[in-house]
């Protein structure tokens, strides 16, 4: 456990003043002086040590350890102790969806790869002076947002934070996607989706230093036990895979000689539901679709309208009968009936 004494002398003790507190800090305040809150250092200490452990038992998996501090007191130490580690780092702004959309913000860093080579090959290339002067700040502004996170690689074990207040984007994409935090709590910050709070003051740079160097060991012992072990997750189970994709089938002869006879291998037979590739299935005959009773038919009969042409049969879904349409009785008019009265004239010879 860190020396007490040591923690005091670089100030991790002191707070924030009374009226700017955060209630669920209350159980980490020793007291109040000159209206400014105490911190408890022996829980400090405790808390701590207890990150370290977690840290030590994290990096000896193999795991990437992110670090975050974008502000003033800590950009310098967290950037210089992330690059120390090896460890991918954020320590001039978060870039929102660094953890939950991570496809996107890989984007930019491809495209900062990509200016990096472009300004750093300038014999090949036949670039203006002004062009190169143009790619060379939109290299300066991605390594400030993008550069530290260039090495990011899932799976991602832990997450150190130094200000969860204002770093509170951080700490939410973190519960999103289950990435336990590791943070740095002043008495006015809510503690609130901190796996694990380290109370202590974070607004000047030796009370930081202090913890950060603290957790850094705790890193680097665990990267050198992983480094000892020399075999990583991922190896393991592709050489599992390899193995339970064959079956040994047949009688084993033990016979000595150069005669002998090796086991023969089977591939093992498809199980529906198992994910061995694509499986394209048998089309199947699409059922005639039936027709909707909102259409109206149309049907021969022998009752044409006035145009000559079909008119419309009943509804599919009325209960009425469709019966054919009556004619109109004719009206005679005074003309036709002088034309019906007066005699035919007789055909001229």
């Amino acid at each position: 456990m860190i020396d007490i004494q040591k923690l005091i002398e670089n100030g991790v003790q002191f707070g924030h003043q009374t009226w700017r507190w955060s209630p669920r800090m209350a159980r980490y305040i020793w007291g109040s002086k000159n209206g400014v809150h105490l911190i408890d250092v022996s829980k400090t200490a405790v808390q701590l040590e207890k990150a370290s452990k977690f840290l030590e038992e994290v990096a000896a998996e193999g795991k990437q350890i992110l670090w975050v501090g974008t502000k003033k007191a800590a950009h310098t130490i967290v950037k210089d102790t992330a690059e120390r580690l090896g460890c991918p780092y954020a320590s001039n702004r978060w870039v929102g969806g660094t953890l939950t959309n991570f496809s996107q913000v890989k984007k930019s860093v491809t495209k900062l790869l990509h200016f990096e080579d472009v300004v750093g090959n300038t014999e090949k290339q036949t670039y203006t002076k002004k062009e190169l002067g143009v790619f060379q700040k939109v290299v300066n502004r991605l390594q400030d947002n993008v550069g530290g996170v260039r090495s990011l690689e899932w799976p991602v074990g832990a997450l150190i934070v130094i200000d969860a207040k204002k770093e509170a984007t951080a700490i939410k994409e973190a519960g999103m996607v289950g990435l336990p935090v590791i943070a740095l709590v002043d008495t006015n910050s809510d503690p609130s989706g901190v796996s694990i709070v380290i109370p202590g003051n974070d607004d000047v740079a030796r009370s930081i230093r202090v913890i950060v160097d603290e957790l850094a060991e705790a890193v680097a012992r665990g990267s050198a036990a992983a480094k000892d072990r020399k075999v990583s997750a991922p190896q393991q189970s592709i050489a599992g895979a390899k193995e339970e994709n064959y079956v040994a089938t047949g009688p084993e002869e033990e016979e000595e000689g150069a005669g002998a006879r090796r086991p023969t291998r089977a591939r093992k037979p498809l199980v529906k539901g198992e994910n061995v590739g694509l499986v394209v299935e048998e089309p199947t005959s699409r059922a005639r679709r039936a027709p909707s009773s909102s259409v109206r038919p149309f049907t021969k009969d022998r009752s044409p309208n006035r145009e000559g042409g079909m008119r419309p049969g009943p509804r599919a879904d009325s209960s009425r009968s469709a019966a054919p349409r009556a004619e109109a009785p004719r009206v005679e008019t005074p003309k036709a009936e002088a034309a019906k009265a007066a005699p035919k004239k007789a055909d001229k010879e």
